[in-house]
């Protein structure tokens, strides 16, 4: 049943508690993952890139107080006007309309369409929903509008044997959706046409435990292989590196650069491992050891222009780093916010 709020109902409900706004040049997002009741929190980048925390914002759904396992928890709609979280906890996903400023205000909260909803993507105007859990783990779409309201569309079983499902995401041309397996060790990609989902392409995982992954603004996927902590990079379906090894233990999160000229890899371990993403679509390590910087224990990663963000959900902080040209990460002060954090999205 689809939970709606009346407009000024949504605004008092949303909003949990508030600071000051600074000027700033955009805004970072990151989920409590609460079971008492899950929120967003809402950071203000500033233009040297620190981050200054801004409001709280209730889902009006659960958490899991746990780790998801996941990559993508929180998602961004391309023109930053819609801003969707999955609560993990109570089976089902926040919607909120953001402000030209970054303000949040809650519009709707839906039913995920399965059971552990941990990943969330949007493109074209349709969400789609990852459901981990359950006898039938699924990819749910709905329909987006501009006022950020949702309205469910389909709901598409995974594969047979299908396990641990870690994130959804779509790709830059629209035309495929992506979906990594853990314990299935495999991609599924779907055709996807007006929001429709295809019959997938099932593609066995270079390397075990495919976690992670991101795509390049040339549509090259890079994708985390927790098993031995290596990554791999595919083009057009195709694998391009095979498993280059991390150096740092349980590589899981990705993320790619604007220009698409680095990869970085969180490491449950904790530090962040960065790779050259070359023309052809192969990766090459910055690190001989791996150590691109540290990090306490990285989740997942956003860019925002030249600054990657982490979040570290055991130390409930989001640790920032400056890129240099050639692929380093210089780091900057980090934030304290609180445990259980799952997923980022930075505009």
């Amino acid at each position: 049943m689809k939970v709606t709020f009346p407009a000024a109902l949504a605004v008092g409900f949303a909003l949990l508690f508030g600071g000051t706004a600074m000027a700033s040049t955009g805004a970072l997002y990151t989920q409590t993952n609460s079971a008492a009741g899950n929120a967003v929190h809402r950071l203000d980048r500033a233009p040297d890139g620190s981050l200054t925390w801004v409001a709280t914002y209730r889902t009006g759904g659960a958490g899991t107080s746990a780790g998801l396992g996941s990559q993508g928890a929180v998602a961004l709609s391309d023109d930053g006007r819609t801003l969707l979280a999955v609560d993990a906890g109570s089976n089902d996903v926040a919607s909120f309309h953001v402000t030209r400023h970054g303000h949040l205000t809650l519009v709707d909260r839906v039913p995920s369409g399965g059971t552990l909803p941990v990943s969330v993507d949007i493109a074209d105007g349709t969400a789609y929903v990852l459901n981990q859990g359950g006898t039938t783990p699924s990819v749910a779409a709905f329909s987006v509008d501009r006022s950020a309201d949702l309205r469910p569309r389909s709901v598409t079983p995974l594969p047979a044997g299908s396990n641990s499902a870690a994130q959804v995401s779509v790709a830059p041309d629209g035309r495929s959706l992506v979906v990594t397996e853990k314990q299935a060790g495999r991609i599924d990609t779907f055709p996807l046409r007006n929001g429709r989902l295809g019959t997938p392409v099932l593609t066995p995982s270079s390397g075990p435990v495919p976690f992670g992954f991101a795509f390049s603004p040339r549509a090259d996927l890079v994708v985390s292989e927790a098993g031995n902590s290596t990554v791999s990079s595919y083009r057009n379906g195709d694998l391009v590196s095979a498993s280059l090894a991390v150096g740092q233990g349980a590589a899981c999160w990705v993320a790619i650069d604007p220009a698409g000229r680095f990869a970085y890899t969180g490491n449950a371990t904790g530090s962040v491992s960065g790779f050259k993403l070359n023309r052809d679509g192969s990766l090459t390590a910055l690190n001989a050891d791996g150590l691109t910087a540290t990090s306490p224990r990285p989740n997942d990663l956003a860019f925002a222009g030249s600054y990657l963000y982490v979040i570290n959900p055991n130390v409930g902080q989001v640790t920032a780093y400056k890129q240099q040209p050639d692929g380093s990460l210089q780091p900057l002060p980090s934030t304290t916010l609180g445990t259980n954090l799952a997923g980022l999205a930075a505009r």
